[in-house]
């Protein structure tokens, strides 16, 4: 399995995986232009070699290259729920045939020649999933959480326990985003439990979720307003230490994405 991020935070994400031989990406957001350049440089392919892009939720930084990839490359196939679908659909006024649509239900398990995928509902203020992979070649599991507001449900935590690999969002410093020269009504929205993930409630999950098999957290979505990859990090290792689980992650690796360059987590 690999995993790169080509490019995360409030003006675009899109993530490329290497899967059970298969390429995907998760979202397009970036430019179609910056995808293939970051995918060429990176990973030494390019949309042409992608097979499957699969769609957390319809806000424009996730899906801003969508219809130009579904024009321009028809080898592609496009996987999400039938809500995400719909979401795309009024966004964008792109019908994607029916041949070219995979639509996968909430917490159900679509299985393939190299990997399983099952999408689950997160908070957000539209319909956003998380997809929880596990590559049947190797057993390694990958759980990607898009844009939340906060996972507090028992048995979605239990079903994101003990995963080799995360992606999930830290998207602000909650002081920042409190204290920042932002309107009301945008705050609310980002602070609300449909909004975003702040820095202290993302490796706070991380420490519920994280077991001796986790090899590696890559947090991403960071805003470029209200948060930097150094308070990011400072929040997380300090958070680490008050709650007693430096050992814990002492082979565990966290690493940051970034907006303008491409970061790899394996």
């Amino acid at each position: 399995m690999q995993l790169v991020s080509l490019g995360s935070g409030s003006k675009g994400n899109s993530t490329y995986i290497d899967i059970g031989g298969k390429h995907i990406l998760i979202d397009a957001g970036l430019s179609m232009k910056r995808i293939n350049e970051e995918l060429l440089i990176e990973c030494g392919i390019d949309l042409d070699d992608i097979e499957l892009i699969f769609i957390t939720h319809e806000h424009s930084d996730h899906i801003q290259s969508i219809p130009a990839i579904y024009k321009a490359y028809e080898n592609i196939r496009f996987v999400a729920t039938q809500d995400v679908f719909e979401g795309l659909l009024q966004r964008t006024k792109l019908h994607v045939a029916k041949e070219r649509k995979i639509i996968v239900q909430d917490g159900n398990n679509l299985k393939g020649n190299g990997f399983d995928v099952k999408p689950v509902r997160i908070n957000h203020d539209v319909p956003t999933y998380a997809f929880l992979f596990t590559e049947k070649s190797s057993g390694e599991r990958l759980c990607f959480i898009a844009d939340n507001g906060g996972i507090t449900k028992n048995n979605i935590v239990q079903m994101m326990t003990g995963f080799d690999y995360y992606v999930l969002e830290s998207n602000h410093d909650l002081t920042k985003q409190i204290f920042s020269q932002r309107h009301e009504g945008l705050k609310r929205r980002v602070l609300n439990y449909y909004g975003h993930t702040h820095n202290a409630y993302a490796i706070e999950f991380i420490m519920r979720v994280v077991r001796n098999n986790t090899k590696a957290v890559l947090f991403n979505h960071l805003s470029e307003e209200c948060n930097t990859e150094e308070l990011c990090q400072a929040t997380h290792r300090e958070l680490i230490k008050i709650w007693g689980r430096v050992t814990d992650f002492k082979t565990i690796e966290l690493k940051y994405a970034r907006q303008n360059e491409s970061v790899r987590l394996m």
